[in-house]
């Protein structure tokens, strides 16, 4: 049977170097925001441009991002 092409397989199976970290980024009623991070130098590859209210809220959508095949980090850098 085929999977449909929405779904997404890794090739590679086995922990990823990038990570998602959630910070108290502005004052008000939604400070935090959250950031993919290559945990193999610190760079941030990729940054939320929406804030939440809560950190939780925050950790959920960079998971989610981190989770989207066609936005996930790629291996390298721009600039590199």
């Amino acid at each position: 049977m085929r999977q449909a092409a929405s779904q997404f397989s890794p090739i590679v199976r086995g922990p990823s170097r990038f990570r998602v970290r959630v910070q108290r980024v502005v004052t008000g009623l939604r400070p935090y925001g959250w950031e993919i991070y290559d945990e193999e130098d610190g760079r941030a590859v990729r940054r939320s441009a929406g804030r939440f209210r809560t950190s939780a809220e925050a950790w959920h959508a960079g998971m989610a991002a981190l989770e989207q095949p066609d936005r996930a980090p790629g291996p390298a850098h721009p600039g590199r």
